[in-house]
């Protein structure tokens, strides 16, 4: 679990699927993320969050809720795709429409890079997407990741072929904006192993 000044991350429980659903079966979320499909059949959420435990328990990736420090559920979080070998993964998230604008994208993701350099060790975390969403874009600038190009025609949402910023930030890039990001973790601890 990671816990900064406002959010708490921690891997999903039973208990979590209402909230996880209200949060996810979005037109937003659906037309502002890769894979995320609308209508989310409602039988899914219990499937997809045990994946994402059994994924943690196999060392394939840590997806994990965000949640207000009230326990209120703003989106999801994670460093998943992990390539052990080469010491590099994904940051997937979302945040639900409610909170969007808030921070609360860029605080989560400050918070899971902590744990990718600090915990897992990797070395590089690079993250995707759409062209038509820049305020991802923005959330990964803000966190010093640098756009290495756009990918063309990689996802088709409705019969449309739609363009992809990638872009990554490395171990030695993280190390060197510590100091220079607002928040940039220092609020970040981890209470427990994954």
């Amino acid at each position: 679990m990671l816990k900064t000044k406002r959010l708490i991350i921690r891997p999903y429980e039973k208990q979590d699927e209402d909230k996880v659903y209200v949060v996810i079966n979005s037109k937003g979320i659906y037309q502002t993320t890769l894979n995320i499909p609308y209508p989310y059949p409602r039988e899914q959420i219990g499937i997809w969050l045990q994946f994402t435990l059994k994924n943690a328990l196999y060392k394939r990736g840590y997806e994990w809720g965000i949640f207000s420090l009230d326990n209120d559920y703003i989106g999801n979080i994670g460093i998943v795709n992990i390539d052990w070998k080469n010491k590099n993964g994904e940051v997937t998230y979302f945040i639900g429409e409610t909170y969007w604008n808030l921070g609360y994208g860029t605080e989560a993701v400050e918070a899971i890079l902590v744990f990718a350099f600090n915990e897992l060790q990797l070395e590089r975390v690079k993250g995707r997407c759409m062209t038509c969403n820049p305020a991802s874009l923005r959330v990964m600038q803000k966190c010093h990741f640098t756009v290495e190009g756009i990918a063309r025609h990689e996802v088709c949402k409705d019969g449309i072929f739609q363009d992809v910023w990638q872009a990554a930030i490395l171990k030695e890039d993280y190390l060197g904006n510590i100091g220079r990001t607002k928040n940039a973790g220092e609020n970040t601890t981890k209470e427990s192993n994954t």
